[in-house]
């Protein structure tokens, strides 16, 4: 069975400390790219975590708050300089129109009503404003969820942590989430077809090409 929002809370406080050694620094670096090129103006990033693409959007000249459910995670992000505060996603303590854009890595899919956060996100973003989304390609993450199941017991670990979390987006459901949250000018992507940075050079070979499906995540940006 899915946690709910407040159970999501206590994994990610327990992991907080270290959760920037346990995730691929590749893969949050290539979403990184993709934040900074599409991002404008005064950001909010719902659900940031270590604030890893927080501080990446920041040095790239941007305004940046954000949030997350864990009060440690943010703690974390305090310490890297980081405007943050502690809220639920479908619930945030912003008012209309405030952000040009809002930007979600990774989160989606933990969340009791992704529609709500929408909601939420296209209530604070001001006209125009853009929304910039991450998150595992379904199909894919199915595949390496099973895969790290299987290595677990014999003491692989790395790249991501365990969580209870299997349930997962393809790129059809967020296109249909983000447009029935009244969003428009849709754009989508796979990426990361390898997950290993010393293929950096083929993955983006491979991403121009049908191989392109079998890409980790989907990145999609759409305009309020």
């Amino acid at each position: 069975m899915k946690p709910f929002n407040s159970d999501i809370r206590y994994i990610f406080d327990s992991i907080a400390t270290s959760y920037d050694s346990i995730t691929s620094s590749y893969a949050v670096g290539r979403r990184v790219e993709f934040f900074v090129a599409h991002a404008r103006g005064k950001c909010l990033e719902v659900g940031a975590g270590t604030g890893s693409i927080s501080r990446a959007l920041f040095e790239a000249g941007y305004e940046v708050s954000a949030t997350d459910i864990s009060p440690n995670m943010v703690e974390e992000m305090k310490k890297k300089g980081i405007s943050a505060v502690v809220c639920d996603a479908e619930q945030l303590p912003f008012p209309d129109a405030s952000f040009d854009t809002v930007v979600s890595s990774e989160m989606l899919y933990y969340l009791d009503s992704p529609a709500k956060f929408l909601k939420e996100a296209k209530r604070v973003l001001k006209p125009g404003g853009m929304l910039l989304v991450s998150s595992a390609n379904a199909r894919v993450a199915r595949w390496y969820d099973w895969l790290r199941t299987m290595v677990r017991p014999f003491g692989v670990g790395g790249a991501y942590f365990d969580d209870p979390v299997h349930t997962f987006f393809s790129e059809g459901d967020l296109r249909r989430l983000v447009e029935q949250a009244g969003f428009s000018a849709v754009t989508a992507r796979k990426a990361l077809i390898v997950p290993v940075a010393f293929l950096d050079k083929l993955n983006r070979l491979l991403e121009r090409t049908p191989f392109r499906h079998a890409g980790a995540f989907v990145v999609l940006s759409a305009r309020k």
